[in-house]
């Protein structure tokens, strides 16, 4: 294999002693700059060209921009379902567990088709996935503003929307990490902080088209805004892995390749985090539903002084996000052992409500729940990330997220059962706080796991040795001889 860089040509057959960095070759097979030219000719093959964009350019940052807009309006019109269950129980002359469905299996039907949102990421792309779910959305809610019995919404918005969010959520949250590598702690920061924004903005803006349309043109308005996300899923711009696995074959071990192609039910690392997480958020998820129900009936707290509080958690969990993205990229920190700490805090916050007898003892609870909020909900794509690698993290997202979407589902309902037989909310607050912390502690079992190997990192290589590039060409494959010629016609950064 030969290579001219900038006119200078390095040959790995007639120069065997030569060493090329790892970030050299990175830059020159799979991360050139956007609209450089590379050409890759190969014997009996006829040159071709591909265009790329380079990770952590200013084309990321801008698919950044576009999903973290799209997690806004997405998650805003989850949390405002709560804003529109009285109206909808008023309107209809049904009960409130009859219109608490539509919300319920929204949630439902979206977390459960995460594996076919997964699939279709993969045989299509994320943009496709993400003007799919675009559509789902819009269609989904423009049927649900013309219902007139409340059976109509189960089909239109719990059925076709509910997919349609979750496809734009999920689309929205991975397409980042392929688009970013030395960057990427910082803008799955961005991204997920999108979710508290969304939490406070999308929130009024339902609020004041309830007061000005009533919940038919709320609904509309929803439609709408999934047209904007629409529109921002256009800058998915899909990216040719070619030259990508060439690189990473290039600077990955023989071994290393072999145990990356292992299964994921083989992965000690995803099976114990997966299980950790599925019993954290059982109960992790109690205080947000039922706090307002508990300070009514046991403290005595109007309802608008308690919705006060979800204030207090979306702004702790803002910063939150950020911070834990952050600390996971120091050497001194494990982003496992930051969840293991943070939701451990968190069940001890759930377990000392009962003990809170006053609204500022509690919203200094909520505040401390919510800077911990990060650990779990900021960084867990990069956690995902960390245990399957690059090429698995869609699929291993796939499986979790039913799972999850179930966990979550059942955790609350159970809450409110035991407080109904009970009569107060302190059993329920108690149980859920020890889940919490018994999910947390099963992340203790990794140090015997087996850790699937991660996909070669650009940002990991700068302290690696030198690869001899004759040495890692003869291991890559025997049966295939390249006399490739890799001509760099721009100048081309490495990172």
């Amino acid at each position: 294999m030969a290579f001219l860089v900038h006119g200078e040509r390095f040959s790995s057959e007639k120069n065997p002693g030569i060493f090329l960095p790892r970030s050299i070759l990175v830059g020159l097979l799979a991360k050139p700059a956007m609209n450089s030219r590379v050409q890759v000719s190969e014997k009996g093959d006829s040159e071709h060209e591909t265009t790329r964009w380079r990770p952590d350019s200013c084309w990321s940052w801008l698919v950044c921009a576009a999903s973290g807009i799209s997690l806004v309006i997405a998650s805003g019109i989850g949390y405002s379902f709560g804003l529109l269950l009285p109206v909808l129980v008023e309107h209809f002359d049904t009960t409130r567990q009859a219109a608490a469905w539509i919300g319920s299996l929204s949630m439902a039907f979206g977390y459960f088709t995460c594996p076919l949102g997964s699939y279709i990421n993969d045989r299509f792309s994320y943009r496709f996935t993400a003007l799919l779910g675009s559509s789902f959305g819009m269609i989904g809610f423009l049927l649900a503003s013309v219902s007139s019995r409340l059976w109509m919404m189960y089909p239109t918005f719990s059925l076709i929307s509910g997919c349609g969010h979750r496809a734009v959520y999920n689309s929205s949250i991975l397409v980042v990490l392929q688009y970013f590598v030395r960057r990427r702690s910082l803008a799955v920061g961005i991204i997920t902080s999108a979710t508290a924004v969304g939490m406070l903005a999308i929130t009024q803006f339902t609020q004041a088209l309830l007061s000005a349309f009533s919940w038919r043109g709320t609904l509309r308005g929803f439609a709408l805004l999934y047209v904007i996300c629409g529109l921002c899923s256009f800058v998915f711009v899909p990216l040719d892995k070619a030259l990508e696995k060439d690189a990473e074959n290039l600077t990955t071990k023989p071994r290393q390749k072999e145990t990356r192609c292992q299964p994921l039910h083989k992965n000690g690392f995803f099976i114990i985090f997966s299980i950790s997480l599925i019993i954290v958020s059982l109960g992790y998820y109690v205080p947000t539903v039922h706090i307002i129900k508990h300070c009514q009936q046991e403290l005595h707290i109007s309802g608008e002084k308690s919705s006060i509080l979800f204030i207090y958690l979306a702004i702790a969990s803002f910063f939150s996000r950020h911070i834990f993205c952050t600390l996971g990229d120091f050497r001194c920190f494990n982003r496992f052992h930051l969840y293991q700490v943070a939701m451990t805090i968190s069940g001890l916050c759930v377990i000392c409500l009962p003990l809170a007898k006053s609204f500022p003892s509690i919203a200094a609870i909520f505040i401390v729940f919510g800077l911990m909020e990060g650990a779990q909900m900021g960084q867990l794509t990069l956690l995902v990330l960390e245990c399957v690698g690059n090429d698995k993290v869609n699929q291993a997202w796939g499986y979790l997220m039913p799972f999850l979407g179930l966990s979550i589902g059942i955790g609350p309902p159970l809450a409110g059962l035991m407080a109904d037989r009970f009569g107060s909310y302190t059993p329920s607050f108690y149980t859920a706080g020890a889940v919490v912390i018994v999910g947390a502690s099963i992340t203790s079992l990794m140090m015997f796991a087996k850790k699937q190997p991660e996909n070669y990192d650009v940002k990991q290589s700068y302290d690696e040795e030198h690869l001899f590039v004759k040495g890692q060409l003869e291991n890559f494959d025997a049966k295939q001889s390249y006399d490739e010629e890799f001509l760099v016609t721009e100048k081309v950064t490495v990172l």
